[in-house]
């Protein structure tokens, strides 16, 4: 982030092993990356690198994905906030308001971020004027396609609509031993948000509309989850699927599609043992629509950073602070984000790796990428949970699709009620 760089300077960090260390790390970063095998050496390159620019040390705190948001609201209980937190971009709003959550247009400056950031990837670090984090990778999540399992299954073109989708799949079931052809969040429910989501996009439909009402209970949504139930009683789908299954499925040659963010070609490169010659099977696609003529839909996707301070106060010259500016300059965005397999946000980092050929084709295929209409809310954990066993009801037989429908109209209405009167 050159605007950054010339206003605070360079910065860095580097691991420090918590046994035995002689003095206390200058800041602590908790992150869901460091935990992830595939990606943990990406992470320890770049804290590295911080270390040999400012001598100032940094403490990882590796959770899993899944633990993060609990163990943050955890450490803010027993006050043992780290200094520097990624979030992704969905989780943001179930934060906001945490006292100790810094506002780093009060740090940087408002108009030296715009300038610096792409404005759509600084948009997921904003809530209410405040910029609550920064964006550190971004994308979206759309559909993923494995071109050697398709052509084993005599299929040349990605399908286009889901007519054509299913199909696809059905000669994937067909042809491709043991295989599932699209491996379909169905369990953890907040991979399954997303999937649901998306398809309930595709048939037209909404979960909650911009003013905060909950709009579930309609012709498009029961269609939507009808679609998805139909996937599983065809064997088109399978039971207890989380997005980590996908990625090996796929990676071994045992599934079609699915959906994940461009970060994904990483997880794939190593989940098949082969590298980067595995690249060339993976496919990103536009997500199929309901009938010719429809524009594609796909979720924004990203990852923030936070910080946290006493009473929400910082200062560019604090070491989080410099470790924020060194993460988002110039020669981490355009090393770092492509061992992600991700886009950089800053505007200089874009235009530095805009002939990546892979980016190009993520970016080709996204579509009218909207924002999570359920992550925006304070209460979006609770949504996403009420979401996730609604939809897995149905898909495991539970109850009818109508059933589940309404039944999640009643309970995200009841959970929104009760957010807006404790605002």
């Amino acid at each position: 982030m050159n605007v950054m760089k010339n206003m605070i300077g360079a910065a860095a960090t580097a691991l420090v092993l918590g046994a035995g260390a002689a003095k206390a790390a200058d800041l602590s970063y908790m992150s869901f990356t460091y935990a992830e095998e595939p990606n943990k050496a990406a992470v320890q390159a770049t804290l590295d690198d911080f270390n040999k620019a400012e001598k100032l040390t940094v403490e990882p705190l590796g959770f899993a994905w899944g633990d993060m948001q609990k163990n943050i609201f955890l450490r803010a209980r027993s006050k043992t906030l780290p200094d520097i937190a990624q979030l992704s971009e969905r989780w943001l709003p179930t934060f906001a308001a945490l006292d100790n959550l810094v506002d780093l247009n009060t740090v940087y400056g408002k108009d030296k971020l715009e300038a610096a950031f792409a404005p759509d990837a600084l948009a997921m670090g904003n809530i209410g004027g405040k910029q609550l984090a920064l964006p550190l990778i971004s994308g979206s999540i759309g559909m993923v396609a494995n071109k050697e399992v398709l052509a084993k299954a005599g299929i040349a073109d990605a399908p286009k609509t889901i007519e054509d989708f299913k199909k696809v799949m059905v000669a994937v079931r067909d042809k491709v031993p043991n295989s599932v052809p699209y491996t379909m969040a169905t369990k953890n429910n907040g991979s399954i948000l997303i999937d649901f989501m998306v398809w309930n996009w595709v048939h037209g439909g909404r979960i909650i509309d911009d003013s905060g009402k909950v709009v579930i209970d309609s012709k498009e949504s029961r269609d939507a989850l009808g679609f998805m139930v139909s996937l599983m009683k065809d064997r088109l789908a399978a039971p207890e699927i989380d997005r980590p299954d996908s990625r090996r499925l796929l990676a071994q040659g045992a599934s079609a599609f699915y959906l994940d963010a461009p970060q994904t070609r990483t997880f794939l490169r190593d989940f098949s043992g082969k590298g980067e010659a595995f690249d060339a099977n993976v496919l990103p696609m536009p997500t199929p629509v309901l009938k010719s003529g429809d524009k594609s839909v796909s979720v924004q996707w990203g990852h923030l950073l936070v910080q946290f301070a006493n009473g929400g106060k910082a200062k560019a010259t604090d070491p989080a602070d410099k470790f924020l500016t060194y993460i988002t300059s110039d020669p981490v965005q355009t090393t770092y984000t492509l061992k992600m397999s991700a886009l950089p946000v800053t505007k200089s980092a874009r235009s530095a790796v805009a002939n990546d050929a892979y980016l190009k084709n993520w970016s080709a295929a996204t579509g009218d990428a909207r924002r999570n209409e359920v992550g925006i809310w304070s209460n979006a954990a609770d949504l996403t949970n009420i979401i996730g066993e609604e939809v897995q009801g149905a898909l495991l037989g539970q109850k009818s699709a109508d059933d589940a429908i309404k039944s999640m109209q009643t309970r995200l209405t009841t959970s929104m009620e009760k957010a807006k009167k404790s605002e």
